[in-house]
């Protein structure tokens, strides 16, 4: 068995929350994390329904020069579909289609960026895969997990779940951040 290194493209580019119980985190925040988790099968290419593209940001809702990169054609994009990418805001949708290369998203980017990747999907609407009770439903059939109060659930660009337990960012020697 060969060993490999696991690190990241960007620093600090997963959006993610500290979890806490229902009366410290607010449920809007809870499903924007919990309703942003995207299985690895939404974005496969047998699934036209998983669109991925490159577009730029620009600190506001309006993301644009998109071309197509895989999944379904542009064209597919709907009213309502989540968006995904490094600097959207979890739980970010689509709506309105500006033109067949551009969309305006709900909330604001946080940063200005070209070439950014950019997946679209139709969510399962009322269906949060985490929970106060601290249950994180991993897609794909992969079970669930024990989240514990101060654990860290960040979101990669795809929506796929990343849990750090509390210890881990609080040990000195941790190689992440949060902030």
């Amino acid at each position: 068995m060969a060993l490999h290194t696991l690190g990241s493209n960007a620093n600090n580019s997963l959006s993610a929350l500290t979890f806490e119980p229902a009366s410290v985190l607010s449920p809007a925040d809870l499903a924007a994390i919990g309703n942003s988790i995207v299985g690895d099968g939404e974005f496969a290419a047998t699934n036209p329904k998983g669109i991925l593209a490159t577009g730029s940001t620009h600190s506001s809702t309006t993301l644009d020069t998109l071309v197509h990169t895989a999944g379904g054609p542009l064209a597919s994009i709907q009213v309502g579909a989540l968006a995904l990418g490094v600097g959207i805001p979890p739980g970010t949708f689509v709506v309105q289609i500006l033109s067949p290369s551009s969309v305006l998203l709900s909330q604001a980017a946080t940063a200005s960026a070209a070439g950014v990747r950019i997946g679209f999907i139709q969510p399962t609407r009322g269906y949060n895969k985490l929970s106060f009770e601290g249950r994180l439903e991993i897609p794909g059939g992969r079970g669930t997990l024990l989240v514990k109060p101060g654990d860290v659930i960040g979101l990669d660009n795809t929506g796929w779940p990343i849990l750090l337990s509390a210890a881990t960012l609080a040990y000195p020697g941790s190689l992440w951040t949060f902030t």
